[in-house]
């Protein structure tokens, strides 16, 4: 690489440009090869990876790799080889030497790239597993939203805190052991989504609610079907086709009727009183 921009800087003196220039210049002509060279390895590697896998996943009758295709899950995942190559070579095109301050710059929006294409892509596979486990017919009616959101949070959270670090120069380390002190900040912060997280952990392990079921709960007028189950809110809709949004908590700190047994059992037993006089049998 040190022989290109030797005959890169020495065809730029002989165009006219002074030594100084031709310096700077070398680096940002051997900066703009190093892009179009991942970009292309970007293209080719996603036209190969992409067609093979495609390819497999015609011949197969999984739908979980029908799915990945549909999804762009490997598409999310190419777009780390240049990011990747790009910081690596980096170092080539703007030597340390002679331009810490812009080496590093983009060195860290690289850095700050690679961590957001992975989050993306652990974004998106954990929105596939969720959608693979609700065709499934035992784990249809099983609430996995919540759990998959209280993960995805997890994963940003820490994602989020990997962003700050680099920006700032400072080890995750140190920025986690500084959020120790700040932890009923935290608990205040996030108080209903721990809440939620703890609450579907109970209504799960217990069978309380599913999905589907037929629920009522006058204190939140709310008398119809489950239509989602999340990290913060149930939702119900009811006979007249309205939404009540339900806090998970509420389900398990209060109290609330389900019909599962009644519409299980297919039949509905109904008391009612009736009054004879009897003086008139």
């Amino acid at each position: 690489m040190s022989e290109l921009q030797q005959w890169i800087n020495s065809y730029l003196i002989k165009w006219g440009l002074v030594h100084d220039s031709a310096n700077i210049w070398d680096n940002l002509v051997v900066l703009l090869l190093l892009i179009v060279i991942t970009v292309g390895i970007d293209y080719t590697c996603r036209y190969i990876f992409l067609e093979l896998f495609k390819r497999f996943a015609q011949k197969t009758k999984n739908q979980w790799d029908d799915l990945i295709v549909e999804r762009k899950i490997i598409n999310k995942l190419m777009h780390l080889i240049p990011a990747i190559l790009v910081y690596i070579m980096l170092p080539l095109a703007l030597p340390k030497e002679e331009m810490p301050t812009l080496l590093g710059v983009l060195q860290m929006v690289c850095s700050v790239y690679i961590v957001a294409v992975v989050l993306r892509f652990i974004n998106a596979s954990l929105n596939l597993l969720l959608e693979i486990y609700n065709r499934r017919e035992s784990m249809k009616n099983k609430p996995l939203k919540g759990f998959v959101q209280i993960i995805q949070v997890i994963v940003f959270f820490v994602g989020g805190i990997i962003i700050i670090s680099i920006l700032i120069g400072k080890s995750p380390a140190t920025l986690f052991a500084g959020l120790g002190a700040s932890a009923a900040i935290l608990m205040l912060v996030f108080k209903d989504t721990i809440l939620g997280f703890v609450a579907g952990i109970q209504l799960s392990a217990n069978d309380m609610l599913r999905p589907g079921d037929w629920i009522t709960m006058s204190k939140y007028g709310a008398d119809g079907t489950v239509i989602e189950v999340t990290l913060n809110a149930i939702k119900v809709r009811n006979f007249d086709n309205t939404i009540t949004t339900i806090p998970p908590y509420a389900l398990v700190s209060d109290s609330f009727q389900n019909w599962r047994g009644m519409k299980e059992s297919g039949g509905r037993r109904v008391k009612r009183s009736i009054n004879i006089d009897m003086n008139s049998v």
